[in-house]
């Protein structure tokens, strides 16, 4: 695995160098950010940070707006559709499961969801446990003590799942931040647009 790891570094900077391309140019590619319109509207309106919804949909669902969890989830934030007819009651939305393969439409419920996991728990990793886990299973290891919500402890989240996916998110969030100089507009909203 190491070897592999090396040889695709290799690669890469052999590519880099024959065409030209900045390291950033290549990492914008691996790691783009889509629908930056929707997502810097809906972050604005729920006041959360746009890199974190575009992680959360990274993490999700790799920008596929199609995609279908084996467990029913769907969309580019990857909601349930219990969860996401939960959500369309609270904002007043309509609702029909086909909206859940609409990118503004998920991104509307999904960035009202995620903030209001943000305004009930008390630290984002528990907000990013609930919206991995469930809002109970999150309660009970915080109420029982298991857990304090903090990233620093995420290694006593009993479920590995949850705890890989609040590392992922917070790694990626930070990682677009930086990747973007923290510059939401320097997303690519023609490559997907809506």
């Amino acid at each position: 695995m190491k070897q592999l790891f090396w040889v695709l570094v290799v690669l890469s900077l052999m590519v880099l160098l024959v065409n030209n391309l900045s390291l950033e140019t290549v990492l914008r590619r691996v790691y783009p950010l889509y629908y930056t319109t929707v997502i810097a509207e809906e972050s604005e309106k729920h006041g959360i940070d746009p890199f974190l919804v575009a992680a959360v949909i990274h993490v999700e669902s790799r920008w596929q707006s199609s995609a279908v969890s084996p467990k029913g989830a769907a969309g580019l934030m990857q909601l349930m559709p219990d969860t996401a007819r939960w959500v369309a009651v609270q904002v007043r939305a309509d609702y029909s499961p086909d909206a859940l393969m609409d990118p503004a439409a998920n991104i509307l419920l999904g960035a009202w969801y995620l903030s209001y996991l943000l305004e009930i728990f008390p630290t984002l990793p528990a907000a990013l446990a609930a919206y991995n886990a469930g809002q109970g299973n999150v309660r009970r290891w915080l109420a029982d003590g298991r857990w304090d919500g903090s990233l620093k402890t995420v290694d006593c989240v009993p479920f590995r799942e949850t705890r890989t996916y609040i590392r992922r998110v917070t790694h990626i969030r930070d990682f677009y931040t930086r990747l973007y100089n923290s510059d939401w507009n320097q997303g690519e909203e023609t490559a997907r647009s809506l």
